[in-house]
């Protein structure tokens, strides 16, 4: 039986049907190579299926999406011995929103860790007791990479006290992000979608084990990478950040981090939101001091960059919810967990406290005073520039330095200083905002002009002085 697993296939052996426990069958390789990557799909065709596999470190069960109502357990063998069964989470809106370009290709349940299992048996059944035509039960190896015993890196802290600096983050590329993979549902999967603003945050857990080591992080994102795209359809993994239980975010979706990247973590609700999963189970354990801290200081950095209040409520998919949701808030569901949802009132005032309670940068001020109807919503919020900080509006960019103070680019002006590499020192910030002349309109930096002429309708570069 050959099984393609990423680019490769790999040779499974016999599938034994039962309704039953069986016993262990025989290994036909005693010395298995788990440092290589793999994906395996087994059809579920009846109650329960069991079989000896190639090694795999994360396990979950799909099925046609549309199906409701399943319960579905899966036991592993570990080192010759078999675990109890366990029921995995079944998460049905825990993805895009069903009108999104990637949409949902097939519903599933929540991807469970297993570290280093050579054998499965698994079952999916309605309500009713009946077998879920269709089911699939997913084996994924993640292997492992040489940075994986490495710690946090990739993304820098922003410097800065206003506003809330960009915490330390695993960056795609240091996890080992595969970004071909994002091709595997088409091209329109391959550039990054985005949304309008950022509103709000939901926090999510991924219900998942709880006894994990630092070295196997990276392994388990890109298991979940993997699930999301090769098993449920979606375009990348479906959280925009996730923090592990030593308080180490990770970088999710692609995209650019400080950008409002369209995420697939609460289905309808995913427009002007991001995600943030922590990686295991709250719904009986409380999640460590160090994984809400994190948790705190990504929501701070995404909600002070784009000036929302962790303490007010916002409108999304025609419902009220708090700016700091939990998934359950949504729908119901148990995620994030009874034990960190109880956590969500304390992870609002700590945001709040990190934010410093209000929104007082000059960017801010001066956006205000422009009006955020004239300019729209921020886009890339408030960030740091190698001569000062911006933040990009719907209809304008704003730049502040000490020496500049605040002043903006709108249209042919903005089109053009983001072409010259907007807040580089070629000709520094803008000291004035466009104004008309004969002829056309100039816009004065700190080391040259913008000159547009009506005739030609074009935006010219000119250095010094213009007459």
């Amino acid at each position: 039986m050959g099984i393609t697993a990423m680019g490769k296939t790999t040779r499974l052996l016999p599938l034994v049907l039962t309704a039953a426990a069986l016993v262990p069958l025989p290994h036909e390789n005693p010395s298995p190579d788990r440092s290589r990557q793999s994906y395996q799909e087994i059809p579920l065709d009846g109650l329960s299926v069991r079989a000896q596999t190639e090694p795999y470190g994360m396990v979950g069960i799909t099925w046609p999406d549309g199906v409701r109502d399943v319960t579905a357990k899966v036991r592993v063998e570990r080192g010759g011995k078999w675990t109890d069964w366990q029921t995995l989470h079944v998460e049905d809106d825990h993805g895009p929103d069903p009108s999104a370009p990637e949409g949902i290709a097939r519903s599933g349940t929540e991807p469970l860790w297993v570290a280093d299992a050579t054998g499965v048996q698994a079952s999916a059944v309605t309500g009713a007791g009946a077998a879920v035509a269709g089911a699939k039960v997913v084996l994924i190896q993640p292997g492992v990479l040489g940075s994986d015993s490495e710690d946090v890196g990739g993304v820098e802290a922003q410097a800065g006290k206003a506003p809330h600096p960009m915490p330390l983050m695993v960056s795609r590329k240091r996890w080992g992000a595969d970004e071909r993979l994002r091709a595997y549902n088409g091209a329109s999967c391959v550039r990054p979608k985005y949304t309008t603003t950022v509103l709000a945050a939901f926090v999510h857990h991924t219900a998942d084990r709880n006894d994990y080591t630092r070295t196997q992080v990276p392994a388990m994102v890109r298991a979940m990478y993997a699930y999301h795209v090769k098993s449920r359809g979606w375009c990348d993994l479906g959280y925009n950040f996730l923090v592990d239980r030593f308080g180490r975010i990770f970088e999710g979706r692609a995209g650019g981090a400080q950008l409002p990247v369209l995420g697939a973590h609460t289905a309808s609700y995913n427009a002007n939101s991001f995600g943030v999963a922590v990686i295991g189970n709250f719904e009986q354990s409380a999640p460590p001091a160090a994984m809400l801290e994190s948790t705190a200081r990504v929501i701070a950095w995404k909600l002070d960059a784009n000036y929302r209040s962790p303490l007010a409520t916002v409108v999304l998919d025609g419902n009220r919810l708090h700016t700091v949701s939990g998934h359950r808030d949504t729908k119901p569901t148990a995620c994030p967990g009874t034990q960190l949802y109880k956590q969500l009132a304390w992870l609002k005032q700590r945001v709040n406290t990190l934010m410093g309670g209000s929104f007082t940068t000059p960017i801010y001020v001066f956006a205000r005073k422009l009006g955020f109807r004239t300019i729209g919503q921020p886009f890339w919020g408030e960030h740091p520039t190698r001569t000062g900080r911006a933040a990009y509006f719907g209809t304008r960019d704003v730049f502040y330095s000490v020496a500049t103070g605040p002043h903006s680019t709108a249209g042919a002006f903005r089109t053009r200083f983001r072409r010259l590499g907007a807040g580089s020192a070629r000709i520094g910030l803008p000291i004035t905002e466009a104004y008309q002349v004969a002829g056309g309109a100039r816009q004065k930096f700190q080391r040259g002009w913008l000159v547009w002429d009506r005739r030609d309708r074009q935006v010219q570069l000119v250095y010094g002085r213009v007459s």
